[in-house]
């Protein structure tokens, strides 16, 4: 027996047997960051324009909200209660609060007799919110009233209704624009 060819095949047989464990590995902590921690998806269509636009890359933390709940402003992805698929809207309305549409503006209210506070949104290209659909209401403990930032052409709360916070997937934290390429953060 050749001690050099036996060797030789042990060393084959051990890089193979090592490149397998590795890539298992690699496989295990991929699969629980993408199942447990971070989900990355396209955005179909411009709700969200010009923040997000259709095309776009989104990286969305799913574990946002395990401690925290979602505050006025946060960009999240949810399932809402009559539409079967994922939705990419803005958290503007919380539980507790009154909101409502006047004069294009979103109005919150702590309560009905309230005077209320018109909220800033800066962030939007056309300030100017539509009264479509649901334009007043009370929000329910555990519910979210979320809109798209294109709101002439976003199909939101105003029409499907609350979000509900178990249908809240998670918080994006940024998008990758391919055109130019560039990384947004939030």
């Amino acid at each position: 027996m050749d001690i050099k060819n036996t060797f030789g095949k042990f060393k084959g047989s051990f890089s193979k047997q090592k490149t397998l464990a590795v890539a298992i590995v690699v496989f295990v902590i991929v699969l629980f960051i993408r199942l447990f921690v971070l989900e990355v998806f396209f955005v179909s269509g411009d709700s969200m324009a010009p923040t997000i636009l259709n095309g776009d890359l989104v990286f969305v933390n799913k574990l946002a909200y395990t401690k925290n709940e979602p505050t006025r402003g946060d960009i999240v992805v949810a399932i809402p209660r009559v539409y079967p698929g994922r939705v990419v809207k803005r958290i503007i309305g919380l539980p507790g609060e009154w909101f409502s549409i006047e004069n294009e503006r979103i109005v919150i209210r702590n309560s009905r007799t309230d005077a209320g506070v018109t909220i800033d949104e800066s962030y939007l290209k056309f300030s100017a919110t539509p009264a479509v659909g649901k334009t007043r209401t009370n929000i329910d403990s555990k519910e979210y009233f979320a809109l798209g930032d294109n709101r002439g052409e976003s199909i939101d709360s105003r029409e499907l209704g609350m979000i509900d916070l178990w249908s809240i997937k998670g918080r994006v934290v940024g998008v990758l624009r391919f055109n130019p390429l560039k990384y947004i953060g939030f």
